[in-house]
């Protein structure tokens, strides 16, 4: 009797590990798409915003990375992860809320009285 009582539970334990889990990975998906967001923002911001000048940076970007000694390419590989991290710890900050479950209520003002 007992394990009939204790089996709806397990499906419903996996559905929302399953539901938990997709809710997160999308979160991070989200995340590093504001990354690529902001960095291709840079590109354009570098290019005066306009098509033109942003192909013209990055060609000129691209062009100094394969120039560049080997010591040189793994330097700026190191800096752009570290830069990559900032941006991912700063947009994850300003997106926390956002990982709050569905089920939990909004809050509200905190001067707010609840009467009754």
């Amino acid at each position: 009797m007992i394990a009939l009582l204790a089996s709806p539970r397990r499906p419903m334990r996996l559905a929302d590990a399953c539901y938990h889990g997709l809710r997160f990975a999308g979160w991070l998906a989200v995340t590093l798409g504001c990354v690529a967001a902001l960095w291709l923002m840079f590109f354009v911001a570098l290019g005066n915003f306009s098509f033109g000048g942003t192909v013209l940076q990055l060609e000129n970007f691209a062009s100094r990375y394969v120039a560049a000694s080997a010591e040189r390419q793994d330097r700026f590989a190191h800096f752009f992860w570290l830069t990559s991290a900032g941006l991912f710890a700063a947009v994850g900050f300003f997106r926390r809320h956002s990982l709050l479950t569905r089920d939990a209520a909004p809050t509200s003002d905190p001067r707010e009285n609840h009467h009754g």
